[in-house]
């Protein structure tokens, strides 16, 4: 063999492994790359960080949530409320907690009497500044509550009438007299005694359909008679 082909035989052999290698990785197929810091991993820890992020933003919503409490007076012999204080004193008492007539319920107790009010917060940092202004007043408290307190506390809304001062002997049909001209629902009444002095003053509850009604009730019949017997009105919020 001459020279020159002995040189030129190496050379062949190895563009023939070139092309070989080439075809290989002309067919392979493509893996990704695993653990790797290029582009494809950027986006991965993008997405990551997307998911953390509205993790993030799920648990402050949830975090956000409602809150419920209870509004009391502090003053002495208190944990109770005015009995004339109406949901719109203390919707403006806490001007800052976005509170509206449907987020508040006066908690009466079984004689009527105004023991505090629920009140339902569309968050907890509202709750937490309606408690910064109450503890500026120091007039009231305000407890936070559970949602089942309040759902099982049911508003009479304005449409109940608490006539007081009824006299004893007087029958249903009496007391429709009296409410003559005023819509509201029929007997039975609920109707009880409190103590009073000398005697013990006869309550009934008389129920109407709207709150128009049981206002129209107020303005006209308060301090009405029945059978010669001077009735107050309340109407229950």
């Amino acid at each position: 063999m001459s020279r020159l082909a002995t040189v030129a035989l190496p050379r062949g052999v190895a563009a023939t492994r070139d092309l070989y290698s080439w075809r290989l990785s002309s067919f392979a197929p493509a893996f990704p790359r695993l653990f790797s810091a290029d582009a494809s991993g950027e986006a991965s820890a993008a997405t990551s960080a997307a998911a953390g992020s509205q993790e993030d933003s799920f648990l402050k919503a949830s975090d956000e949530g409602v809150a419920y409490g209870r509004f009391y007076s502090v003053v002495p012999g208190g944990n109770n409320l005015g009995r004339d204080m109406l949901k719109t004193d203390i919707i403006h008492c806490l001007d800052k907690c976005d509170l509206s007539l449907e987020d508040v319920k006066i908690d009466y107790n079984r004689g009527y009497y105004p023991m505090g009010a629920l009140l339902r917060f569309p968050s907890k940092a509202s709750f937490t500044s309606a408690v910064r202004q109450i503890s500026q007043a120091r007039l009231y408290r305000l407890e936070q509550i559970s949602r089942d307190q309040w759902d099982l506390k049911q508003s009479l809304g304005g449409k109940a009438l608490l006539l007081q001062g009824v006299p004893r002997n007087a029958v249903p049909e009496d007391i429709e007299r009296f409410l003559c001209g005023i819509n509201f629902e029929p007997p039975p009444f609920e109707s009880f005694l409190r103590p009073g002095v000398p005697d013990p003053i006869r309550m009934v509850l008389v129920k109407c359909p709207t709150k128009t009604d049981a206002m129209n009730a107020f303005i006209t019949k308060n301090r009405s008679f029945c059978l010669n017997s001077p009735v107050s009105i309340r109407v229950l919020q």
